[in-house]
């Protein structure tokens, strides 16, 4: 009985070993379809073993957040957070609204490039704005900021579910 035991172990540690190389030959999509198979079928250990092997290839199961990120040119204009702040939200209310125009829910800084703005305002890129550039800079729809940024935030919420 000793020996039938010794057996059967030796049987289970094989063909855990086996159940786990099968799982690295899966496809990625194939591994993440078996996922959705064992959650359905309520089978909690192989449900982990998958999850396991799903980790270990680094899948995502969920889309990362989107980041929407802006970088501005590395001036003595854009050094100084003032005057960065005023190009900023003069930028940012033109983009908002033409997202909102368009319907558009992504990274508002994918609708415009900043030397066109700048050019628009003040007739040079963004790079070569001086102090003298402030003034324009920030008087360009100071008044709309607040309204549009809140329009913007009720758009986001109600279209884009963020």
């Amino acid at each position: 009985m000793n020996t039938s035991l010794k057996a059967l172990a030796v049987f289970i540690a094989l063909a855990g070993s086996a159940w786990a190389e099968d799982l690295q030959d899966l496809p990625d999509d194939t591994l993440l379809g078996e996922v959705v198979t064992a959650i359905e079928n309520g089978e909690e250990e192989r449900l982990l073993d998958l999850m396991r092997e799903v980790q270990a290839r680094g899948l995502l199961m969920f889309p990362k957040p989107q980041t929407c990120t802006f970088s501005y040119p590395d001036t003595e204009f854009f050094g100084n957070e003032i005057f960065r702040g005023a190009v900023r939200w003069g930028f940012g209310t033109d983009l908002r609204e033409l997202a909102m125009s368009h319907g558009f829910c992504g990274c508002i800084y994918d609708l415009g490039s900043l030397d066109a703005f700048t050019t628009e305002r003040v007739d040079k890129p963004a790079h070569a704005l001086t102090a003298a550039d402030f003034n324009t800079m920030r008087r360009y729809r100071n008044a709309d900021w607040n309204t549009i940024d809140q329009r913007y935030a009720t758009f986001r919420e109600e279209s884009c579910g963020a």
